[in-house]
């Protein structure tokens, strides 16, 4: 009977009556393994709950497609330090080192990972590359800016100033390079004399190819450095100047006159300039060097005597050729101003006007526009002198106090060493 129950399940010797035999020391142990396993719930214990529950998977972080447009970042790797490094990895000989290194990060075999969610992909144990993104884009390769294209800068060069232009061109031997070419100093010096002009014969004047040593960047130099006519002869009488502008002359005939009006007639050549002069107050001079013409207004002390408290002063309408500041002759005083003729207005005037013209444009509206004076004159309160320019002629006026008459005294500059051609003009007037 005893062997009998050792046989019996624990139920079924309760439920004869009998207790089980106390468990052997290899069945404790068998016991006690299996305390850590759940025991299975049979369909009879609905409300025991299992002893230990299994941990789900944490779930995958989705990716949005709609907001990816790129990989994710990864975590920065932690770069092991170098002595560790030569530590643990022995130096190789020469011949291994020659050997390709293999990839520093190798391949693992995709294995999946089942998934405890549905509805996912099985997770793999390599990157995860984000999914493309519903919006096609398509990266489209921009071509690099280039900071010295010739183009663009010789269009920035057409709004600098000579100095400007000057500072520019020491930063470095490109810019140097590139500004050093005529045709920037051509459109700055035609630019801030306001030269302008729609006739094709001007034109044809102004785009005549320059030598070297008469190149636009010297006339630009010699035009624009602060430089006028008394710098170089009488500069203890110059009191002060300012640029009235430019004017071209493409014929030799220039005509001066001392009133803001043209003469009755036109002058004779075979006077001479000084009888015209006396007479009418103006005059015609032929053999004037072709070109382009600047003219100044300078204001100076009376001649008549050398005190310099005297308060007598004179205006002069200083036109020159634009290249005889390049002279030598002149620079060195070889070349001097020679008396044309004095005009002398016995009456009293309000205003004193000179004007330069171009022969051949007398009837053209540039000349009109300078002899209509109420549109450019001052207001006769205002004593400072003011000038116009056209591109064919030039004219100076200024309101006078009360006085007794004025002299206006002709004067021209000739270079001997190409026949006499007139390079320079003045007319002065003083007050009496």
């Amino acid at each position: 009977m005893r062997s009998s129950l050792l046989l019996l399940p624990p139920h079924a010797a309760a439920a004869h009556g009998t207790s089980p035999p106390p468990p052997s020391p290899r069945r404790c142990m068998g016991k006690a393994f299996s305390l850590l396993r759940p025991e299975p719930q049979t369909q009879g214990e609905p409300g025991e709950g299992m002893a230990m529950e299994l941990r789900k998977r944490p779930r995958p972080r989705r990716l949005d497609p709609d907001f990816v447009s790129s990989p994710p970042p990864t975590s920065p790797r932690k770069r092991p330090r170098k002595q560790d490094a030569e530590r643990k990895q022995p130096r190789r000989p020469a011949a291994a080192r020659r050997q390709p290194a293999p990839s520093k990060r190798a391949r693992c075999a995709q294995q999946g990972i089942g998934s405890p969610v549905a509805g996912l992909q099985p997770s793999r144990c390599c990157r995860i590359v984000a999914p493309l993104s519903r919006v096609s884009f398509i990266p489209r390769s921009r071509v690099p800016f280039n900071w010295y294209e010739p183009d663009i800068w010789t269009e920035v060069a057409k709004h600098l100033h000579g100095a400007d232009l000057l500072r520019l061109s020491a930063t470095c031997l490109w810019f140097f390079r590139l500004l050093y070419e005529d045709s920037i100093w051509r459109y700055a010096f035609l630019r801030d004399l306001s030269l302008h002009t729609n006739d094709p014969k001007m034109l044809r004047l102004l785009q005549v190819p320059r030598p070297f040593h008469r190149s636009w960047r010297l006339l630009y130099a010699t035009a624009f450095d602060d430089t006028h006519a008394y710098c170089f002869r009488q500069p203890e009488k110059h009191i002060e100047w300012f640029r009235i502008g430019g004017f071209l002359m493409d014929t030799p005939k220039l005509l001066l006159t001392a009133k803001l009006a043209l003469p009755p007639w036109r002058p004779i050549l075979d006077d001479g300039p000084e009888i015209s002069i006396g007479f009418m107050g103006a005059c015609l001079l032929t053999n004037v060097r072709p070109g382009i013409w600047i003219a100044d207004m300078n204001m100076v002390r009376c001649p008549v005597c050398n005190l310099n408290k005297c308060e007598g002063t004179m205006q002069v309408l200083d036109a020159r050729h634009c290249e005889l500041y390049l002279e030598n002759k002149f620079r060195d005083g070889t070349w001097e101003y020679e008396d044309l003729g004095s005009h002398f207005s016995n009456e009293k005037l309000d205003t004193a006007a000179a004007a330069i013209f171009n022969y051949d444009y007398i009837d053209s509206p540039c000349v009109k526009n300078i002899l209509n004076s109420k549109s450019w004159i001052r207001d006769r309160t205002n004593l400072l002198p003011k000038g116009c320019f056209t591109p064919v002629a030039v004219a100076l006026s200024s309101n006078l106090k009360p006085n007794e008459g004025l002299l206006s005294r002709f004067q021209a500059m000739r270079d001997m060493s190409r026949g006499g051609q007139i390079v320079s003009v003045r007319i002065t007037q003083q007050l009496l």
